[in-house]
């Protein structure tokens, strides 16, 4: 994670480079864009451009940025945060919306529907307590094939994903 910064006090220059910019990693130290830039103030910079599983605008807060690094690094590792990008597009509008619902995500370690199903009705009991001598005659194939096209789900590659 990483954004590109360009100091807007010091003009376009084709001798020096370009632009007065330097790419930070998140969360951003803002004394090292102090050191970097030569800037004394937040309003000295704009983001130009940047790195991160989130959408930014150019006159984002740079705690704001760094704040939705923190939250993004505590998830990294985990299966909401290994699949964060697909579970927002799913069911939020924003990353703060994602965030502030991540509790309400159920993983599920499960490969496919019929997996899902399986668990969802011998360990979960959706349907009640069932006889394990009935357990075998379940088409635990096509409930989960309905469990596939249910919106309620989202299946990636890292398992399975309900929002309640």
């Amino acid at each position: 994670m990483r954004i590109y910064l360009l100091n807007n006090t010091r003009p376009y220059h084709d001798e020096d480079d370009g632009y007065s910019g330097d790419w930070f990693n998140c969360p951003v130290d803002f004394e090292e864009v102090k050191e970097k830039l030569g800037v004394e103030h937040e309003e000295q910079f704009e983001i130009a451009d940047y790195e991160l599983p989130f959408d930014l605008h150019s006159d984002t807060p740079l705690w704001e940025i760094n704040a939705n690094c923190r939250m993004v690094l505590e998830l990294e590792g985990t299966p909401i945060g290994n699949e964060m990008k697909a579970i927002q597009q799913k069911w939020f509008s924003s990353f703060e919306e994602f965030i502030d619902h991540k509790d309400e995500i159920r993983y599920y370690d499960v490969g496919d529907g019929a997996a899902l199903a399986e668990y969802l009705i011998c360990e979960e009991y959706v349907f009640g307590e069932i006889p394990h001598e009935l357990q075998k005659h379940i088409d635990y194939h096509s409930y989960g094939s309905e469990l596939e096209m249910d919106d309620r789900y989202l299946f990636t590659t890292s398992g399975v994903f309900r929002y309640q």
